[in-house]
Parts: C-alpha cells; structure tokens; sequence
C-alpha cells in the first residue's frame, strides 16, 4: 500500500525482543528494499510516548501529526485506504 501512496510513509517502531532480532525481521521482509522505515528503541520509551500498549499496534496520522485513529492488532487497511481516498 506504501509503494503505491508515495503521500502514505510508514514507520515500523521495533522495541521488543533484541537489535538481531529485529535486523533479520527486516531482511527476511525484505523492508530494507520498501517503502517502510524501521526503528529501533530498546527502551520503549517510544511506546510509552505513543500510548502503545501491545504488538501489534497501529496508529494512524493525518498530514498535520494530528492521530486520526489507533488500535491494537493487525492494521486494518481498509481504514488506512479510507482516509487515503478522503
């Protein structure tokens, strides 16, 4: 869906498990080749600055920073495609 909305820019936000783990994550996605920019924050300082409570989780933003909608679970496209059509 990123590679086809140059306007959508996504951000994978990686704090659970180790800095390995989540390199091979994205090798054997293949995001390093994608449209999808990932994160690492050992801390979880991140999540606690989003409200992000769970993996999977999701936060959707308009253009302006301004949160549109989130919750946890897998991503639910047709939202995201929703606003894109907006």
């Amino acid at each position: 869906m990123a590679q086809d909305n140059p306007d959508l820019h996504v951000l994978g936000l990686g704090a659970q498990d180790t800095l390995e783990f989540a390199n091979e994550f994205v090798a054997s996605g293949d995001l390093a080749n994608s449209a999808i920019t990932m994160v690492w924050d050992p801390t979880f300082a991140s999540w606690r600055d989003y409200g992000i409570r769970s993996q999977p989780y999701w936060i959707l933003y308009d253009d302006q920073g301004t949160e549109i909608t989130s919750r946890p679970g897998v991503i639910d496209l047709g939202a995201v495609q929703a606003v894109l059509d907006a």
